[in-house]
C-alpha cells in the first residue's frame, strides 16, 4: 500500500485561505503504522485536535522517509515494528535528511530499553501504544515545541 496523502478537512473558508491559516496555526502530522486498524485509529484520534492537520499515512518506514522529504511535516508518529524499514532506521535516515520533522515512536513493547533505543534512534518521544489515546495528543504538541517526550516506564 502506497503513502496517502490527506487534504484540508471541510471548512467555511475558500481552500486557498486554509492552507494560509494552516500554515500559521496547525500542527502537520504524518502517520506511519504497519497495521491499517492502528491507522485508523490515529487518524481519529488526531482529528479530534482542531491544532493537527495529517498530511500524510503510511504504512511502512520506507514510505515514511519518503513522505517526509516530500511533505516536510512537522511531526512524524511512527511504529517500531514496520516491514521494509523499521522505525528505528526510518527515524536515523529522517535525522540525516536535515528535515526539521520530530519523530515520535510508538510501540506494543515498553520499558526503558525500549525507549533508550527510541532516543539512540534519534527520536524526540516515545509512546508506548497502551497510552497512546491518553498521552499522543501531548507527545505532539511538546516536541512540535522544540522539547522532548517520553511516557515514563516501570
Amino acid at each position: 500500500m502506497g503513502a496517502v496523502s490527506i487534504g484540508a478537512t471541510s471548512s467555511p473558508f475558500p481552500r486557498v485561505l486554509q492552507k494560509r491559516v494552516a500554515q500559521y496555526y496547525m500542527i502537520r502530522v504524518a502517520i506511519a503504522d504497519d497495521h491499517p486498524e492502528m491507522r485508523v485509529a490515529l487518524r481519529l484520534l488526531l482529528s479530534l485536535s482542531k491544532e493537527i492537520e495529517i498530511v500524510c499515512v503510511t504504512s511502512n518506514g520506507q514510505e515514511a522517509v519518503d513522505c517526509v522529504k516530500r511533505l516536510q511535516p512537522d511531526v512524524l508518529v511512527m511504529d517500531i515494528h514496520m516491514p521494509v524499514l523499521d522505525g528505528f532506521a526510518a527515524t536515523k535516515q529522517i535525522n540525516d535528511l536535515s528535515i526539521p520533522t520530530r519523530v515520535i515512536l510508538i510501540s506494543t513493547e515498553t520499558g526503558i530499553f525500549i525507549a533508550m533505543q527510541a532516543v539512540a534512534a534519534g527520536a524526540q518521544g516515545f509512546v508506548p501504544k497502551d497510552e497512546v489515546a491518553k498521552s499522543l495528543l501531548s507527545a505532539i504538541e511538546t516536541v512540535h515545541r522544540g522539547e522532548t517526550f517520553f511516557v515514563e516506564q516501570s
